[in-house]
C-alpha cells in the first residue's frame, strides 16, 4: 500500500515562476496514490497551462466558477489536506485578510480543514515586515507555513525565497493526514553505521544505510512527536524537517546519546555500532605489509548501559541475527532492560526492504516483508499503543 492511497488532496498553485515545480509534485502525490485536484489563479495559468495539470492529475483543473458555481464549496468540502504551492506573497496576505477575490482563496476561506501553504517569492518580498505579519497571523491561526528554502532565485539572486523541495512539501502532506498519537512526545533515534579507526584512513565498519532510522525518524515526526537524529556513517535520503547530530565512533555516539537520553521520552537505538575498535589507534598511515594483526577490544555497549540508567524512558533496541533471531531476541530484550525490541535477519542491513517482528515482554508480532518506511509505521504505532496502556 502507498503512502497516500485514497487521500484527497487539493493543491493550489499561485502565479509565481515556481509553479513548474508543482506539476512534478503532482507526479510524486499521484505516485504515492493521492487523488489530486488542482486549483489554479488566473496568473498562474500564465505560467503552465492547465492542460499539464489536467493530464498529470487525470482531474479537471479548476481556475472559475464558469462550469461549476459552487466549486469554492464543493472542492472545500470534498479535501482531507489543502496544499497552496507555490504560494505568491500576494495570495497569503490575502488569506491572512479573509480576502476571497478569486476561486482559490474563495476556496480557502470556505476551507475548515488542514490547510498548508509554501511560500515562493524574492528574498526582499518574502522578509518584508509586512508579509512577515501576514505569516505570524496565519500561523496563530493553525496554518501550516513551509518554510522556503535558501538558493537562487529567479531574478538571480541568492537568498532565502525558493519554494520548498517535492520531497518536502510530500512530507508535509504525509504529516498533516496522520493522526498524532506522539504529540507532546521527545523521541531520539540513532541510525548509521560507526566507524572505528584504524589509522586516519581505514575503519572497522559495517553495511548499515540508516534508511530504517531515518524512516523512523520520518514517521515520528509524522505522528506528532519532536524528533532528533544522531547518525553515524549513511547512504540513505536524510529526512526532511528533522533535525540530525552526525558522529563517528561508537565512543562518540555514547556520548551524543547521553547528552540527550535524560530528556528523551523515547529512544530508539536503531545504529549499527561496531562491536570491536583497534586497541591502538595508528596516527600515520600503516604501510602495506604482507600480514597484519590487528587487536581489537569491546566497544562501550550503549544501549546495555542506557537500560541500567533509564527512569521512565520507554527504550526500543534492534536486534540483527543470522540464526535464532527471536531467540536470541528476546533474551537481548530481558538482559538490556528493554521495553521493546525489533528483530530482524542481517539480510535487512543495508537494503529498502525489510521484514521483522516486534517483540516486547508479552507480546510478540511479525512484520511481514515491506519497504522500511512503512515498517517504521507499524513499530511507532505499537510504541504509541504501549505508551498509552502505561
Amino acid at each position: 500500500m502507498r503512502l497516500l492511497e485514497g487521500r484527497r488532496v487539493l493543491l493550489g498553485v499561485t502565479g509565481g515562476i515556481a509553479v513548474y515545480k508543482s506539476a512534478q509534485l503532482v507526479r510524486e502525490l499521484k505516485k504515492e496514490g493521492a487523488e489530486v485536484k488542482v486549483i489554479m489563479t488566473p496568473f498562474a495559468r500564465k505560467f503552465v497551462g492547465e492542460l499539464t495539470f489536467e493530464t498529470l492529475s487525470g482531474n479537471k483543473v479548476f481556475s472559475n466558477w464558469s462550469d461549476e458555481p459552487l466549486a469554492h464549496i464543493n472542492l472545500a468540502r470534498w479535501a482531507e489536506v489543502f496544499l497552496i504551492a507555490p504560494c505568491t506573497v500576494n495570495t497569503l496576505s490575502k488569506l491572512a485578510l479573509g480576502i476571497g477575490d478569486n476561486l482559490l482563496t474563495t476556496t480557502a476561506l470556505a476551507y475548515n480543514g488542514k490547510l498548508l501553504i509554501a511560500p515562493a517569492a524574492n528574498t526582499v518580498m518574502y522578509k518584508n515586515p509586512a508579509v512577515q505579519e501576514n505569516l505570524k497571523k496565519l500561523k496563530d491561526r493553525g496554518v501550516i507555513v513551509i518554510e522556503p528554502e535558501w538558493g537562487v532565485l529567479a531574478c538571480e539572486e541568492e537568498g532565502e525565497g525558493k519554494l520548498a523541495s517535492e520531497d518536502r512539501l510530500l512530507d508535509w502532506v504525509c504529516y498533516a493526514l496522520k493522526d498524532k498519537p506522539l504529540k507532546g512526545k521527545r523521541v531520539l533515534i540513532t541510525c548509521g553505521a560507526t566507524r572505528e579507526y584504524i589509522d586516519p584512513v581505514r575503519f572497522i565498519s559495517n553495511d548499515s544505510s540508516g534508511e530504517m532510522g531515518f524512516s523512523l525518524a520520518r514517521v515520528a515526526r509524522w505522528l506528532g512527536a519532536e524528533v532528533k537524529v544522531i547518525a553515524g556513517f549513511t547512504t540513505a535520503k536524510e529526512p526532511p524537517e528533522v533535525y540530525i547530530e552526525r558522529v563517528k565512533t561508537a565512543e562518540d555516539m555514547l556520548n551524543a546519546v547521553l547528552k540527550e537520553f535524560e530528556n528523551a521520552d523515547v529512544v530508539i537505538m536503531n545504529s549499527a555500532v561496531a562491536d570491536y575498535r583497534p586497541k591502538e589507534f595508528k596516527d600515520k598511515k600503516i604501510k602495506k605489509k604482507e600480514t597484519l594483526t590487528l587487536e581489537l577490544v569491546k566497544t562501550p555497549d550503549i544501549l546495555e548501559d542506557l537500560g541500567r540508567r533509564k527512569k521512565g524512558q520507554f527504550l526500543v533496541g534492534f536486534a540483527l541475527e543470522t540464526d535464532n533471531i527471536l531467540q536470541n531476541a528476546k533474551e537481548k530484550l530481558r538482559r538490556k532492560n528493554l521495553d521493546m525490541i525489533v528483530a530482524n535477519p542481517s539480510s535487512a542491513m543495508g537494503s529498502e526492504n525489510y521484514k521483522g517482528w516486534i517483540i516486547a515482554e508479552n507480546s510478540e508480532e511479525e512484520i511481514p516483508p515491506t519497504t522500511k518506511l512503512k515498517a517504521s509505521q507499524k513499530i511507532l504505532r505499537k510504541v504509541a499503543e504501549m505508551l498509552s496502556e502505561g
